[in-house]
């Protein structure tokens, strides 16, 4: 059985790089866009301790380079391990959102993969609209 949750999310959208940016590189904003988190907590350095929407808690470090519009999460404790990596990419007229998974699921949540991806893939879908409309109403 596959325990693990690796795609990769791609929208298209008009807004710019900056008003994406700018919700993006803010940890604290986590919640709000992403309602899998209910709330993050800071520990120290890039270390935060997150509580997910189902009863579960974690630890993941939060890392962000400005210069290419990378915001990475690397999942360090908690019911998955691994990263999440969302991108800002110009396309000519255009800007893509991009969002990579690669998390491996630990037991119990293993068991449950298949429901796990699928809730993670609308939750996913959900925050890019969230995040897109958002950044529209800022520009």
């Amino acid at each position: 059985m596959d325990s693990s949750f690796n795609k990769v999310f791609e929208v298209n959208t008009s807004c710019s790089r900056d008003s994406l940016w700018k919700i993006l590189s803010r940890t604290e904003s986590i919640p709000e866009f992403w309602h899998g988190t209910r709330w993050i907590k800071h520990i120290q350095g890039n270390s935060y301790q997150i509580r997910f929407a189902f009863p579960a808690k974690g630890i993941v470090d939060f890392t962000y380079d400005s210069e290419r519009n990378i915001a990475k999460e690397r999942y360090k404790k908690g019911p998955f391990k691994g990263e999440k990596i969302i991108s800002i990419i110009a396309d000519n007229e255009k800007t893509i959102i991009r969002v990579e998974w690669n998390v491996r699921f630990a037991i119990p949540y293993s068991i449950l993969a298949g429901k796990m991806r699928n809730h993670m893939s609308q939750g996913t879908d959900n925050a890019i609209n969230r995040i897109i409309s958002a950044a529209t109403g800022s520009q």
